[in-house]
């Protein structure tokens, strides 16, 4: 069974994938904040800070894929903290991994890697970054770390800009932009796995977002280098009418 570190687990986005594969992987999670009870007794649970490197070699010993969920989402007041944050946990997890002989890496990236283009400009990956805040700047670092490390040690490396991820039974309104890149959980789980099980990549950014009818990202790449086959429409889901 293939063996997972998944950090910030305890986030939406991780409990959300364990639930759903804890049964088909053996997953350790590793978390600043985590809670007795949530996940099965067969899921690894660790608290760690990220930030201190010495806590981070032994959860990445004998594993062979890390999911890389962690780090602080909104900026607010405290927007160097967190940069430091963000950029200090993934510098120190592509460290760890490298000595520790993982596989890969899979990169919780972000679409405000590219929010600073015009609403009416589809992105495709091979567009430069341009991003529209500064924590959409730790995640550009993010990748261009995740590209270092790819190509100059051997590890495998893939970047996943994860859209508006939203429960549908959580949806009170989102604008036009939201749901053109809206990230249907289960879509992202499908994602997830095909990045876990995906061969032959070296280094790769992939678009992370459902397959809405007006698509804030092109997801073209994401469908042919791994397979991604989106089921979601949040223009469908939320009952948006095409137009008058």
């Amino acid at each position: 069974m293939r063996k997972l570190l998944i950090t910030g687990g305890f986030g939406k986005i991780g409990r959300h994938f364990i639930q759903h594969f804890h049964d088909q992987y053996s997953i350790r999670v590793a978390d600043i904040v985590t809670e007795v009870g949530l996940f099965p007794n067969s899921v690894e649970v660790f608290q760690a800070d990220l930030t201190d490197f010495a806590n981070c070699p032994p959860l990445c010993e004998g594993i062979d894929t890390i999911i890389h969920l962690a780090g602080i989402i909104d900026e607010g007041p405290e927007a160097d903290e967190m940069m430091e944050t963000n950029t200090q946990t993934i510098l120190n997890i592509f460290k760890a991994a490298t000595r520790s002989g993982c596989k890969r890496v899979i990169f919780a990236s972000s679409a405000q890697t590219i929010e600073g283009y015009s609403k009416d400009v589809q992105v495709n990956i091979n567009m430069p970054v341009r991003p529209g805040n500064l924590y959409g700047v730790s995640k550009c670092f993010g990748e261009a770390l995740s590209a270092y490390h790819a190509y100059h040690s051997n590890i495998s490396a893939i970047c996943l800009r994860i859209g508006a991820f939203e429960f549908p039974e959580d949806y009170t309104e989102m604008n036009a932009r939201d749901l053109s890149a809206f990230t249907h959980p289960d879509d992202l789980n499908q994602l997830l796995q095909k990045s876990i099980e995906a061969q032959n990549i070296q280094y790769e950014v992939l678009n992370a977002i459902s397959n809405n009818r007006y698509k804030r990202l092109d997801i073209s790449e994401a469908k042919e280098r791994v397979g991604y086959e989106p089921q979601a429409d949040a223009f469908e889901l939320f009952n948006l009418k095409k137009g008058p």
